[in-house]
């Protein structure tokens, strides 16, 4: 017969103008040291997860961005503004960490391990009760440099203790584009300014912008993609809609008092109480972010997650439906159906259901399917919700399930697609809106000093099982 385009699903059980350097031309992919140490992390962590990065096969995999987060900065040089790191942290210095991270071998790609570091525009790092430090307001030029010269290929600049006027923000990472493009040396920058403005004129700052606030729990990383489901047209090689960093459990995170390898005490990092995810929303956020080509950072110590966990992570066939990109576009995936993802804080449930799709390589398709409510229900993506998506084909694919590795058989068009959620395993988190105030130029040490008021949400996900049933169009 004829030969079928693929379908794959994932249920659950432009050049950047600005710095057209040649990076970014695909989602980054690597860890960041936020959500898993906070503003404690040190050499010795860096050091352990690149080593768990290859180890784990997840460096051969694509892994290959290794970020320093906030609280490598301890203060400026009194004649020569220049950064300086905490020694105490990081005894051998930001350079020769970078040198020793460039230097890692990863089997069958060589040394391909790459290197990040963090600043903030504004006058002070964000900060937590634990750390403060300063800014790169009046200091881009100079910072940048350094950075460079520590080694960076990715540099994140988040906003904290800055203007929040748009044009200011703008033209801020303006301000590092250029200093970043003067160095000669080809670097990622990643936009950390928490608003969805940026998509618009993202291309010409960077190559990823954050999108909206931290998605620290499973309601918050929902509205992320509530927010994403909008920005879909802005995103392409070389700029994408970044809706934050891939969240673990916690487990080897914040259970430093029980945990000799943990990496900070949640007593003393307040703004982390609401922060991880379950093991099944770990698998729910990898399924919205691999459709929705967002940068794949995981926040976690890859040696210690549990195995499902990294199972997650490390399921090719779902990292390549992120990585993969049809030519001509689009590039990140659409919201076929559905409308946003909530969750109720007076019924302590989620609701809503999504249907997601991305065009890949060769006519073949992804879909996702998502249900945030607390009761079984089927998720359904008929004709009218994958036709767009096929561009009216009647084509015949085949259909596979990247999460069981499993093919499910032929699928043709006008045949309606249903994925079975059950609610046996929701795990739903109480929580409560509420709506941060803004705060200006200095430190919270409890939000970081993030201006802006944003409705922070939190919830669960549930566990979802592909069907394809008898229905009014046809048999699958």
């Amino acid at each position: 017969g004829r030969r079928r385009a693929p379908l794959h699903m994932l249920p659950l059980h432009a050049w950047a103008v600005g710095l057209a350097n040649g990076v970014g031309l695909r989602p980054p992919m690597g860890y960041s040291s936020w959500n898993d140490c906070a503003s404690e992390v040190t050499e010795a962590r860096i050091r352990r997860v690149a080593r768990a990065l290859v180890n784990t096969g997840l460096a051969a995999k694509g892994y290959t961005h290794v970020n320093v987060d906030e609280g490598w900065l301890k203060s400026r040089g009194t004649t020569t503004l220049a950064m300086e790191e905490d020694t105490a942290k990081f005894p051998s210095g930001m350079r020769a960490l970078g040198e020793w991270v460039h230097a890692q071998e990863v089997p069958g790609a060589g040394r391909t391990l790459r290197y990040g570091l963090y600043t903030s525009r504004g006058t002070c790092q964000c900060s937590t009760k634990q750390y403060q430090g300063p800014g790169s307001s009046g200091h881009i030029e100079r910072d940048a440099a350094w950075m460079v010269a520590a080694g960076a290929d990715l540099v994140k600049v988040d906003s904290c203790c800055g203007s929040q006027q748009r044009e200011a923000a703008m033209g801020d990472y303006a301000a590092f584009r250029d200093a970043l493009n003067a160095t000669g040396r080809p670097v990622f920058l990643a936009v950390c300014g928490w608003n969805a403005w940026y998509a618009r004129r993202g291309h010409t700052l960077g190559h990823s912008w954050r999108i909206a606030l931290d998605g620290t729990n499973w309601g918050a990383l929902s509205h992320c993609a509530n927010v994403n489901a909008r920005l879909s047209k802005h995103a392409s090689p070389g700029g994408w809609n970044d809706p934050d960093l891939l969240q673990g459990t916690g487990k080897g995170s914040n259970d430093l008092p029980s945990n000799p390898h943990g990496c900070f005490d949640p007593s003393r990092i307040p703004q982390s109480r609401d922060w991880y995810l379950s093991e099944r929303q770990v698998r729910a956020q990898m399924t919205l972010w691999a459709v929705m080509s967002a940068p794949l950072i995981i926040s976690a110590d890859p040696s210690q997650v549990e195995s499902s966990v990294l199972a997650t992570w490390g399921n090719e066939e779902v990292i390549s439906v992120n990585q993969e990109l049809r030519d001509g576009g689009p590039y990140q995936g659409h919201r076929l159906a559905g409308l946003d993802l909530h969750y109720d804080a007076a019924l302590k449930a989620g609701s809503g259901t999504n249907v997601w799709g991305k065009p890949l390589p060769a006519g073949a398709l992804a879909l996702a399917f998502i249900n945030n409510g607390p009761n079984a229900t089927d998720v359904v993506c008929d004709r009218s919700c994958y036709g767009p998506l096929a561009g009216g084909s009647a084509r015949a694919y085949a259909l596979r399930n990247l999460w069981a590795r499993a093919d499910l058989g032929a699928f043709s068009p006008p045949q309606t697609l249903v994925a079975k959620a059950s609610s046996r395993h929701q795990q739903l988190r109480g929580g409560a809106f509420e709506w941060r105030p803004c705060r200006e130029a200095s430190p919270t040490g409890d939000w970081g000093g993030q201006c802006g008021s944003a409705k922070a949400v939190r919830g669960g996900s549930g566990k979802r099982r592909p069907k394809l049933r008898r229905n009014a169009e046809g048999q699958a």
